[in-house]
């Protein structure tokens, strides 16, 4: 991880803003947020899920990025393909929602992991009004050892509103740009001072 660390560093200092649209971060380009998992994390807003099921599959509707995940309950074993918020399986332990998750596309929302993760997420009402969500993380590639975290989702009557984002807001073109004519301005300033 401290290799990993020193390349961002670097790349960073030689370039603060981005060479392209693709260094920017997944939740400034509108494809993945923090607490839209997975693993979710509580944020400063937009933190409501709505879960459905039927007999074949659960779906989690995601306030945030205003995601949907579709999670298959019948067996099938995982894809190959990766995806951005990896290829998850369910199926019930008891009371509880046990979904595993790999095939991640990239790096996740979860800072410092990769596509390498392995995820497994359990989901139990312990009360009429409290979902305890439990994630544990195995990524060998930062981590020497799986770890568990548990974050307890209390039920609202709240209403899920739209996170109306999209990639390539009209914010990055500006980002880019700007970051482009910085560039040039620092060139041009070295090219007066080695005069």
């Amino acid at each position: 991880m401290e290799r990993r660390e020193e390349v961002r560093r670097n790349t960073r200092l030689g370039h603060p803003i981005a060479d392209s649209w693709e260094d920017r971060p997944l939740q400034e380009r509108c494809l993945l947020g923090l607490n839209a998992g997975p693993p979710m994390f509580p944020g400063a807003y937009n933190n409501n899920i709505q879960i459905f099921q039927n007999r074949d599959y659960v779906m989690l509707l995601i306030e945030m990025v205003h995601d949907v995940r579709v999670v298959p309950l019948d067996g099938r074993p995982h894809g190959h393909i990766p995806q951005w918020k990896g290829d998850s399986r369910g199926h019930w332990e008891g009371d509880t929602l046990v979904v595993d998750t790999l095939n991640f596309k990239r790096d996740t929302t979860l800072p410092d992991s990769t596509a390498n993760m392995h995820l497994i997420e359990r989901f139990t009402r312990t009360d009429p009004d409290t979902l305890v969500y439990e994630f544990t993380v195995d990524d060998p590639t930062t981590w020497t050892r799986p770890w568990t975290a548990q974050v307890p989702m209390s039920k609202t009557n709240d209403p899920i509103y739209e996170y109306a984002c999209h990639e390539g807001n009209y914010a990055l073109p500006g980002v880019l740009a700007g970051a482009r004519a910085d560039e040039k301005a620092a060139e041009e300033a070295a090219k007066k001072a080695s005069k």
